[in-house]
């Protein structure tokens, strides 16, 4: 049997080539010397991190997709626990966090602090997981298998 066009499956891109490699190995190398992982789990760290963003950045024309947060402003993805750590380590690294949000989102990607009840029952890391399926680039399981979490105590400075 030879494969037809309909059963090729094209490879999910690489979440690493979504920035320069210098900014991307400037964040994953402060990702490794901050949190004392490996350089490898840290690529994949920061790697994912920036497909939130991408997944975040993509997402947000969307009015059906994604939920509301008390403001009435809109979120559409959250980061799982390792994911928030990737993003915290690299938003101590503004330079570098900063060049990485302007290739990916034209502008800088801020943090909002918040547990909403979407987090606490679970729908909104299907909705994370649907926007990251939908930008095509690789979905690291290890990454996105947890739950949304917040780092931060329920609804500061709201």
């Amino acid at each position: 049997m030879t494969p037809t066009t309909a059963t090729l499956v094209q490879a999910e891109k690489d979440p690493q080539t979504l920035i320069d490699p210098e900014t991307f190995d400037k964040l994953a190398l402060h990702f490794a010397a901050v949190q004392e992982v490996t350089k490898t789990y840290a690529r994949r760290a920061v790697g994912q991190m920036l497909l939130m963003l991408r997944a975040h950045t993509d997402s947000q024309n969307d009015p059906d997709f994604g939920r509301l947060l008390p403001d009435g402003r809109s979120y559409r993805v959250v980061p799982t626990e390792p994911v928030d750590a990737a993003w915290h380590v690299s938003l101590q690294h503004t330079e570098a966090y900063y060049a990485a949000c302007e290739q990916i989102a034209g502008g800088f990607v801020h943090h909002v602090p918040i547990l909403t009840e979407g987090m606490a029952d679970g729908s909104s890391i299907e909705y994370t997981r649907q926007a990251l399926k939908a930008t095509g680039y690789y979905i690291d399981p290890e990454f996105w298998d947890g739950e949304a979490k917040s780092c931060c105590p329920p609804n500061p400075g709201v």
